[in-house]
């Protein structure tokens, strides 16, 4: 039962820890379509490992079992780091990554 609950919070706990990682990587002058697709990619793939070490894709690609558990750890994931970007990581960090990145034409202050 505890291996069942470690399990499904790992990926959210990672996604949390995802999200300073993204905002040193995502360029604000990218359009928020691309962002929203490295986001995700990163999401799916970090979903992938995490369904992969837990042992969830022992059955194989074809298994539909092991694509719900993809979907899932992927949604996890996406949803950790959302959450997190959203309420903790851009109070406390976007002042400062928005100071540093200024708009063409203006300069730093």
């Amino acid at each position: 039962m505890e291996s069942e609950m470690i399990r499904e919070t790992a990926p959210f706990l990672v996604g949390i820890l995802l999200s300073p990682a993204l905002m040193i990587a995502l360029r604000p002058q990218w359009s928020s379509t691309l962002r929203f697709a490295v986001t995700f990619l990163c999401a799916l793939v970090i979903g992938v490992l995490t369904s992969w070490l837990a042992g969830e894709l022992i059955a194989g690609p074809f298994d539909p079992d092991s694509w719900i558990a993809i979907m899932i750890d992927t949604s996890l994931v996406m949803t950790g780091s959302q959450l997190a970007y959203r309420f903790v990581w851009k109070p406390l960090l976007g002042a400062r990554f928005h100071r540093a990145v200024a708009p063409a034409g203006q300069t730093r202050s």
